[in-house]
């Protein structure tokens, strides 16, 4: 007589112990928790403690934003920078992807540049009012010698050249477009990493708990995204400046906490398709908890598509935080690549071409960068592209 079967399909396994314990939390989570706490005390001292005459680093004076801007780098060496150093065959495959695509490889060229600019280059070489060196040409430009108000390269034939000094020439107060580009460099770096630290927990967290847990959950969720999304980020900023000032700190809190909603869909319906494959479903039976499967089995399948999501919104809040700047609807002392071009536009900028061009130049060079590589991401970090 055959046996009867047994009501367990599947053997009970004591999954927390396997897993090192219900508390067990990753090396690079302790560093980054470890390096946030670090930078909380220095926050406070800074605060706290010090005067507005005295600098926690000699020659810079850290704001709120510089203290975010230091903390999301923090979360890019940690949570990027880490993983890709330790596990050197991934890395190598994405690699190889990446030099396949001879497009996607000039813009990460480009934006390691932009990177390192953004991150060293601002804090040494920043603009300066020169109002004596106003109106410079740049090199290999020359412009009437009676236009600058003091040349500083060779005058011949009537002509100022222009200067290794200000090799892209200098605006109508005498700064360095070139100095001009390095500093809108770094507010666009900060924009981009700020935000990005505060859209992708927020989507993957939302995405993860909407679509795992459907119902209500995914309801109320979803909803509130779809309404969140209805009102434009930008109007949302228009609002708050008049209850708040006007800071690049504003600009990076508004949108990174309202920008959110499009990437977590995506993760949602990521974790839906995922949720009902074969080793999910084998795990569940097996009586594998709810936080075993979504760190091991959900999270890492749905991590590449919020960070291809960030990396491909991330043009848009670049354009917008440079039309707010443009539109002076920013800290104006902040030098934003809107704040230069709109700044060039309003002098004679049909003579003095070169403080609006240049920058225009440059900013459309790195919009264009990360929409490209936002688009080869999706590719490289495809897990069923491996050949």
């Amino acid at each position: 007589m055959a046996a009867e079967p047994s009501s367990e399909q599947f053997e009970r396994i004591d999954w927390e112990s396997l897993d090192g314990g219900r508390w067990r939390v990753a090396v690079r989570t302790k560093a980054f928790l470890l390096g946030t706490a670090i930078l909380a005390v220095l926050f406070c001292y800074d605060l706290l403690v010090l005067t507005r005459q005295e600098e926690l680093v000699r020659w810079w004076d850290f704001t709120r934003i510089d203290w975010l801007f230091v903390l999301s780098l923090l979360a890019l060496f940690c949570y990027v920078v880490v993983p890709l150093a330790t596990n050197r065959e991934q890395t190598r495959r994405y690699w190889r992807r990446l030099r396949s695509d001879r497009a996607a490889l000039a813009s990460f060229v480009f934006l390691v540049a932009f990177f390192l600019v953004g991150t060293v280059g601002s804090m040494v070489y920043y603009p300066d009012i020169e109002f004596a060196h106003a109106k410079q040409p740049p090199l290999l430009f020359p412009v009437d010698d009676a236009y600058a108000l003091h040349c500083l390269g060779v005058e011949s034939n009537g002509l100022c050249h222009g200067t290794w000094r200000y090799p892209l020439g200098t605006n109508a107060d005498g700064k360095g477009v070139l100095r001009l580009i390095v500093a809108g460099t770094r507010v666009s770096l900060i924009v981009a990493l700020v935000t990005s630290m505060i859209v992708v927990p927020l989507a993957t967290g939302v995405g993860l708990l909407a679509g795992y847990r459907g119902g209500w959950v995914d309801d109320v969720l979803m909803g509130y995204a779809d309404v969140q999304q209805t009102v434009p980020a930008f109007v949302i900023y228009l609002v708050t400046i008049f209850l708040f000032d006007s800071s690049l700190f504003l600009v990076v809190a508004v949108f990174g906490l309202t920008s959110w909603g499009s990437a977590a869909r995506l993760v949602r319906s990521e974790v839906l398709q995922r949720r009902e494959e074969p080793y999910v479903v084998a795990a569940r039976n097996a009586g594998a908890s709810d936080r075993f499967i979504i760190r091991n089995h959900i999270l890492p399948n749905v991590s590449s598509t919020v960070v291809t999501a960030v990396t491909r919104q991330i043009p848009t809040l670049l354009l917008a935080e440079a039309a707010i700047a443009y539109m002076e609807l920013n800290d104006i002392m902040v030098q934003s690549f809107g704040e230069t071009i709109a700044y060039g536009l309003r002098q004679d900028w049909q003579t003095m071409w070169w403080s609006s061009v240049f920058p225009v130049i440059a900013f459309a060079l790195l919009v264009v960068s990360f929409s490209v590589f936002g688009d080869a991401l999706r590719d490289v970090l495809d897990p069923r592209g491996d050949v």
